[in-house]
């Protein structure tokens, strides 16, 4: 980790100003999160009311700390919210994290109040996170300045994903798809007004965490794009594929955005040829944003495009065809020799050509998977495999064609995705560590996701 917010992301200390003895308000969910999550540096409630907050000993003001806190969460509103800014700053504190709303997003008047904050932080070398925002997470070293319900609804697990937020509802939301697919989440943190620190810092700081191997962002506005550009540098040095989504595309969205968090309106046009030369891939929705997340961390980087469809009907090989030509993913044009291979294995009515479609006599001979698989391995015209199973279920050997499948990834290194309509089915394919899908189009989607992102990354800036 850069020095550049470590006060913000891995704090010594951490005061809560506002703090509760009541887990499920604002200012008590930071401090139950970080006795749960075991945060090993000291917590320093602020309630002048209380000796004790949630077992903590707690301190009447931010003067009658018996240290400078390295981090101050500041969960009281208003005006109190501003003098506790200006007293953190003038203390040395080194980041406040400003939950409170009705700053710059509520129009000119508070816009100046917090712009004042931020000059009263920036003459005594304070970062601010916020106002408005929902905080900071780091499960890594559980220090949780965050006051999201849905680290209580769904279990918090260390892992390599990093997620950035301008919006604290949508840092949540993307950790939710993330964590359902069982991927661990070290890093949750929201940005709300960008005041000071912007989506940019963020990623500079969580792309020298030797841990994070994938990078997800939410931005309505790019704040800071020469910080954003050396942290793409550096996510490309590492291999840290960054996925982004940036909405306010269109005027309606603009200005929802700027009621939302007060962000400035970007000039869309240019947006994708920013993202796009950095080597950051963008996406239009949060669904999209997380769905490839587990194949990016397979760490494949596809060497290019031409695509192996193999299934038992011979609609969805139909199917699959059109949505490669839609998806720019061309068939891969087999060898002689792998064709007649392939052909040798599957009954006379079967199709060897790409699409191969191995039909229904996969019901009485389960083996047609373990036969084909490992000949289409070693064909050097295929960079992506795709398998789809739309009929399974009694009388097939489904754990046999999950492992096949399974050590056919293993021996190709190349990405492999199966689309399985039915959850049971799946489920088996998913506890044998293959990348699943519950239909083509997600499926295709992503694989084409991992070949023109790999294309990027691969470019010279």
């Amino acid at each position: 980790m850069t020095d550049l917010l470590r006060s913000a992301i891995d704090p010594a200390s951490i005061a809560v100003i506002g703090a509760s003895d009541d887990p499920n308000k604002i200012g008590g969910r930071p401090i139950h999160y970080m006795l749960r999550q075991g945060y090993r540096g000291t917590i320093l409630p602020i309630n002048p009311n209380r000796e004790k907050i949630q077992g903590v000993t707690a301190y009447p003001s931010l003067e009658a700390l018996p240290q400078v806190p390295e981090l101050a969460i500041v969960a009281v509103a208003g005006d109190a919210a501003v003098q506790a800014v200006e007293t953190c700053a003038r203390l040395g504190v080194g980041t406040a994290v400003v939950i409170a709303s009705g700053f710059g997003e509520t129009g000119e008047a508070g816009r100046a109040t917090q712009q004042a904050m931020v000059d009263t932080a920036r003459a005594h070398g304070m970062r601010i996170v916020g106002p408005n925002t929902q905080g900071l997470a780091n499960f890594g070293n559980g220090a949780i300045a965050n006051f999201s319900t849905l680290f209580t609804e769904i279990a918090p697990l260390d892992g390599p994903v990093a997620i950035a937020s301008q919006s604290g509802g949508m840092s949540q939301v993307i950790y939710g798809l993330v964590r359902d697919k069982g991927i661990g989440v070290r890093h949750v943190h929201a940005t709300g007004n960008e005041a000071d620190v912007s989506v940019a810092d963020i990623a500079w700081a969580v792309v020298h965490d030797p841990q994070v191997r994938l990078l997800l962002m939410y931005m309505e506005s790019i704040a800071n794009p020469e910080l954003l550009a050396r942290a793409a540098a550096v996510a490309r040095e590492r291999d840290i594929p960054i996925v982004a989504l940036k909405p306010a595309r269109t005027a309606s969205g603009r200005r929802a955005a700027m009621s939302h968090t007060g962000a400035k309106p970007d000039d869309d046009r240019f947006v994708d040829e920013f993202l796009a030369a950095h080597g950051i891939w963008r996406v239009d929705d949060p669904y999209r944003l997380a769905l490839a997340t587990g194949a990016y961390l397979k760490g494949w980087r596809p060497a290019g495009r031409r695509l192996v469809v193999i299934s038992n009907s011979g609609a969805s090989c139909v199917l699959a065809a059109d949505a490669s030509e839609t998806l720019n993913l061309p068939l891969a044009q087999l060898a002689p020799e792998t064709r007649a291979q392939v052909a040798a294995k599957l009954p006379g009515f079967a199709t060897s050509t790409n699409p191969i479609d191995i039909t229904a006599a996969l019901l009485s001979n389960s083996r047609l998977f373990s036969d084909v698989l490992p000949i289409l391995a070693n064909d050097p015209a295929a960079d992506l495999f795709f398998i789809n199973i739309p009929v399974a279920g009694a009388g097939y050997d489904v754990e046999a064609f999950a492992r096949d499948t399974a050590s056919f990834e293993k021996m190709t290194g190349k990405p492999v995705v199966v689309a399985v309509g039915r959850e049971p089915i799946a489920r088996v394919f998913e506890q044998a560590g293959v990348t699943t899908f519950a239909d083509e189009t997600d499926a295709l989607g992503v694989l084409a996701q991992l070949a023109g992102h790999s294309e990027l990354m691969r470019k010279p800036r």
